[in-house]
């Protein structure tokens, strides 16, 4: 049973889940992508090489299934915002709040969390929101 139940407050805030990235992370099997190249990201415009999206929006995810876990697996949704591109190098936090209960079929009820991924710089990286059902 996850810690969010039907009985969990507007306004609580799930346990961050943090990481830091490097660029070990984002291998193609020995191809220089803007993930893993500082040269292929300068080409593309970056500044440096970013993090693959998937592997940013997975702290939402660790976060939402610790917090819901089979509400989350079974029924969870997400729709989320890639705002910001996330550097190889980056310490992220993803963060996340109770901001609405809804009612589901079989007395259950869909928690909605506001949620986001920031960077150590304050930069929100993801926004959006996620749910799970709890009940």
């Amino acid at each position: 049973m996850g810690i969010i139940t039907a009985e969990t407050p507007i306004g609580y805030d799930l346990p961050p889940v943090a990481r830091r990235f490097n660029v070990g992370m984002f291998g193609a099997g020995g191809v220089k992508t803007i993930h893993n190249d500082q040269a292929a990201a300068e080409a593309e415009g970056l500044r440096e090489p970013i993090a693959v999206a998937p592997q940013v929006a997975a702290l939402v995810f660790r976060m939402m299934r610790l917090s819901f876990e089979a509400g989350w697996i079974v029924g969870g949704k997400s729709d989320l915002t890639f705002r910001r591109p996330v550097g190889v190098h980056d310490f992220c936090v993803a963060k996340g709040t109770v901001v609405e209960k809804l009612p589901e079929a079989g007395g259950r009820t869909r928690v909605v969390c506001e949620v986001s991924v920031e960077t150590e710089k304050g930069v929100q990286a993801i926004v959006g929101k996620c749910s799970g059902v709890v009940g």
